[in-house]
């Protein structure tokens, strides 16, 4: 008889010793499309429900380029830079929105190597699994196997701390967007009053 306990703690077990990939170990060939979805979706296959499920398609990969999320690719090919802003994106888009991942990923990018900033996106990551992993192994400690009735509340309950955390995450990047905004449209007024007062010496 199938055990939804068993099989979730084999899961979670799976969970804590995934890693994203290290920045220096990705491919340091340049890719084409299909190969780079056929790499993503085998690195990422533990996050699928079945074989059928794609974890990265072309279509998503040409939306993030288009929405300047990840560079283009060079004469149809992708290098370890793709591969390492492609795994950022698919693990955050999760719970963003690709213009929040966007808000992200440049701000996180910005002036710092991207082996440096990826390492650490890994780093921070496989972190919040274990903490994750440990406490849901706690919790499903004390649920008799196939207690379908608990394993919903717990689900519940991770779903509702989740849920905070990114109402929380959101509504940072939100004041952190609208800052900017008001930073940028600042400038320019400074600097068409420069422009103003330079003309009117001029005429004058």
């Amino acid at each position: 008889m199938f055990d939804i306990n068993e099989s979730l703690t084999n899961w979670l077990e799976k969970l804590d010793s995934f890693k994203l990939s290290d920045y220096t170990k990705l491919p340091d060939i340049e890719l084409y499309m299909d190969q780079i979805i056929t790499l993503i979706d085998r690195h990422f296959s533990l996050f699928a429900y079945s074989s059928l499920d794609k974890m990265i398609t072309s279509s998503m990969v040409n939306n993030y380029v288009k929405g300047e999320v990840i560079p283009a690719p060079i004469s149809k090919r992708y290098n370890r830079e793709h591969l390492a802003l492609l795994e950022e994106v698919l693990t955050l888009k999760q719970v963003l929105s690709i213009a929040e991942v966007k808000q992200i990923i440049d701000s996180t990018y910005e002036n710092k190597a991207n082996a440096e900033v990826f390492n650490d996106f890994s780093s921070r990551f496989t972190e919040a699994n274990k903490d994750a992993v440990l406490y849901a192994k706690e919790k499903l400690a004390n649920i008799n196997a196939n207690d379908t009735a608990s394993l919903n509340h717990l689900a519940l309950e991770l779903s509702l701390v989740a849920n905070a955390y990114i109402s929380i995450a959101k509504r940072i990047l939100y004041y952190t967007k609208h800052y900017e905004i008001m930073v940028n449209q600042e400038l320019e007024d400074k600097e068409k009053e420069k422009k103003k007062a330079e003309h009117k010496k001029k005429e004058d």
